[in-house]
């Protein structure tokens, strides 16, 4: 059993239109999630806000048990290393649904599939509903009203992102890993200037900000509040 009133995030996520991939190009596909979820945990050192490592299940969807407080970040990295790959018979798009609460049980063996708790029940609830919604991002916590704002953020997400070329998505990914502009320029053969511009195209400011509020959240646990069966609980 772990503490209840610990807060944890579970990022459930599908890859959009799987089903149009190429049985041939199935392999590279998964090869290349794989490829994904070793760069955030070892290239961004996240591998300690990855509780449980991401696992892939029914062939086109992954979920993990995730610190909260950098969720977010993990998940806009993981939509824009995703949305790079690139075959002649595969582009992949990825829809993320981040779940915020309690975890019932995080079992020794490592094995997601024995989990169970209201982060998880959040996360793979709200992945349904955005299929339906046409979403590509949503955050769902256990307060309605923290939900409100979380929706109309992740709206404006997909909104900025639905308008991304992939060299934006290539540049977005290299600041958001830690990359300085310099070292982006030389890696895509281009000019600081010409980064700077790409940037403030894809309203990367914009996408800072929406992060760095999203982590602040958590210097204040106690406007988390869950209900269930057992009644509230307070984080």
């Amino acid at each position: 059993m772990v503490n209840r009133n610990t807060l944890y995030a579970v990022i459930t996520g599908d890859l959009v239109g799987s089903s149009d991939i190429d049985y041939a190009c199935r392999k590279a596909v998964i090869s290349y999630m794989h490829e994904t979820f070793r760069f955030l945990e070892k290239e961004l050192n996240l591998n300690d806000d990855i509780l449980l490592p991401f696992d892939i299940f029914r062939g086109d969807s992954f979920q993990a048990v995730i610190n909260p407080q950098h969720a977010l970040l993990v998940s806009v990295i993981l939509y824009l290393k995703l949305g790079i790959f690139d075959m002649k018979t595969a582009d992949l798009s990825v829809r993320i649904s981040i779940g915020i609460g309690s975890i019932d049980y995080l079992p020794e063996s490592g094995n997601i599939g024995e989990t169970d708790g209201m982060a998880f029940r959040l996360s793979g609830k709200a992945l349904d509903k955005m299929k339906e919604k046409d979403q590509y991002l949503l955050i769902t916590s256990p307060d309605p009203a923290i939900n409100l704002m979380f929706e109309s953020q992740c709206a404006f997400f997909d909104l900025t992102a639905s308008r991304w070329t992939d060299i934006q998505k290539e540049i977005l990914l290299g600041k958001l890993s830690g990359l300085t502009q310099e070292e982006i320029a030389a890696m895509k053969g281009k000019t600081q200037s010409s980064v700077s511009q790409s940037l403030k195209a894809a309203g990367f400011d914009t996408i800072k900000t929406f992060l760095n509020n999203y982590e602040s959240l958590f210097a204040y646990p106690g406007i988390f509040v869950q209900s269930d069966k057992n009644g509230p609980e307070h984080f």
